[in-house]
This record gives structure tokens, sequence and C-alpha cells, in this order.
């Protein structure tokens, strides 16, 4: 009998655990999305069914979005002439490239 008690004790801590630690949300955005800022201009592409965002710094091309919100399961982007307004989910992203262009 002690035993079957214990060992119902035990479950039922272990669950507890469980569920109190797999309900913690992050406080952060996710690293993935940590080099998309608010207001930061990028170009966006469609590369075989998923995006690939550019952030270039001094780049003589022309960016396409500006990034409106970032948050864990999606960022917001706006085209440039602010006629339309695009909710990617991170699932949909392909990658993030980064290009810093040499200064003279």
């Amino acid at each position: 009998m002690k035993r079957s008690t214990c060992g119902l004790v035990l479950v039922a801590a272990i669950a507890v655990c469980i569920v109190s630690v797999s309900g913690q949300i992050p406080d952060k955005p996710d690293r993935f999305l940590s080099a998309l800022k608010k207001n930061q201009a990028v170009i966006l592409k469609e590369v075989a069914g998923r995006f690939e965002i550019s952030l270039m710094d001094g780049v003589l091309e022309p960016q396409t979005h500006k990034v409106v919100s970032v948050d864990n399961e999606f960022f917001v982007v706006e085209d440039i002439a602010s006629v339309s307004e695009t909710r990617i989910p991170i699932y949909s992203i392909k990658s993030i490239v980064t290009l810093n262009t040499p200064k003279n």
C-alpha cells in the first residue's frame, strides 16, 4: 500500500513539473529573428515557395520592404510604398542574409 501511494505521489509530482516547465513562454523574440529590427529596410524574395530576407547596409539595390513588427511566431513587413502589409510565419522563412559592404 505504501509503495502504490508513494508511486502515485511521485507520478503526480513529475506531471506537475512537466506542465509548469512547458507552460513558460519566452520573453524575448526567437534568436532566428533577432537580426530583424522594427523600421529596418529589407529585401524580401520568394525562393522555392519560402522567403529569403536580405539585410544590406549601404547597397545601391533598393530595399523592397520595411519591418513593422517581429514576434516569436511571425513577423510583419510593409512594402516601401506603404500600400500592403504582409504577415510572414517563421516556418516559411528560408534564410536571413546579412551583407556588409566594405567601408573605404
